[in-house]
C-alpha cells in the first residue's frame, strides 16, 4: 500500500491494523505533526469522506491500494472556519426552510431524507464552533451577544437539536416544521452576526 503525507511517501507499521478506521487513527496519532489536522482523504485516488459515522471501518486494508493525506495548521482551519463560517450558514438556513415545506406538504420521505442532511450539516457547524473555541482560546462566557454570551448561544442551539429529533420520533411533522421554521432558523441567522463578533474578539 502507498501511503502519502503531505505528498510525502510514508512507512506505516501496519500490524494489527484491520481497516481504514483504524489505519487514519494511526496516521493522525503517530505521524501528523502537532498542531496539524488531517484535511482531506484520498483513497485509491478518489477523495474520501464518510457518510456515517465508522463508515471507514468497514473498507479492509486489503482493500486499499493507496492512500493519499493532506493536513493543515488547526489554527488556520479555524481562521478559515470563521472567515468562511456566514456563507456556510446560508444553505443550512435555506435547507431548514425547504424542509419546514416539505413536512407541511406530507412530502415525509424527501423531507426526512434532507432532514438528514440537514442536522449532519449542523452538528458539523456546532463541532466547528466548538473547536474554533478550544484553538483559538475564546471564552465563550465571556463574549456577549444581545443579552446573552455565546456560551448561551451554542446551548441553545444544542437543546434545539435534541428537542427536534424528540419531535421526529414522535413523527409530529407539523410541529417540527414549526420549530425549523420559527425558532430554528432564527437560530442560525444569529450566527452569522456571532462569527465576525468571535473573529473581532480574537484579533483584539
Amino acid at each position: 500500500m502507498e501511503i502519502l503525507l503531505d505528498e510525502m511517501s510514508t512507512e506505516i507499521e501496519e500490524t494489527g491494523i484491520r481497516n481504514l478506521e483504524e489505519i487514519l487513527l494511526k496516521i493522525a496519532t503517530d505521524y501528523v505533526r502537532q498542531g496539524q489536522v488531517i484535511t482531506a482523504v484520498k483513497l485509491n485516488g478518489e477523495f474520501y469522506s464518510e457518510e456515517n459515522q465508522h463508515d471507514a471501518a468497514g473498507i479492509l486494508l486489503t482493500d486499499i491500494e493507496s492512500l493519499e493525506l493532506h493536513t493543515m495548521a488547526a489554527d488556520e482551519i479555524a481562521w478559515q472556519f470563521l472567515e468562511n463560517g456566514v456563507s456556510q450558514l446560508y444553505p443550512i438556513i435555506e435547507s431548514a426552510q425547504k424542509i419546514s415545506e416539505l413536512f407541511r406538504i406530507a412530502d415525509e420521505g424527501e423531507a426526512n431524507e434532507q432532514y438528514g442532511r440537514f442536522l449532519d450539516a449542523l452538528r458539523f457547524f456546532l463541532r466547528m464552533v466548538d473547536e474554533v473555541r478550544g484553538i483559538l482560546q475564546l471564552d465563550f462566557s465571556t463574549i456577549l451577544v444581545e443579552g446573552s454570551t455565546v456560551e448561551d448561544k451554542v446551548q441553545v442551539l444544542s437543546e434545539m437539536i435534541g428537542r427536534m429529533l424528540e419531535i421526529q420520533e414522535e413523527e409530529d411533522w407539523i410541529i417540527l416544521a414549526d420549530l425549523l421554521e420559527y425558532e430554528m432558523v432564527p437560530l442560525l441567522e444569529e450566527w452569522r452576526s456571532i462569527l465576525p463578533l468571535l473573529k473581532e474578539r480574537k484579533k483584539t
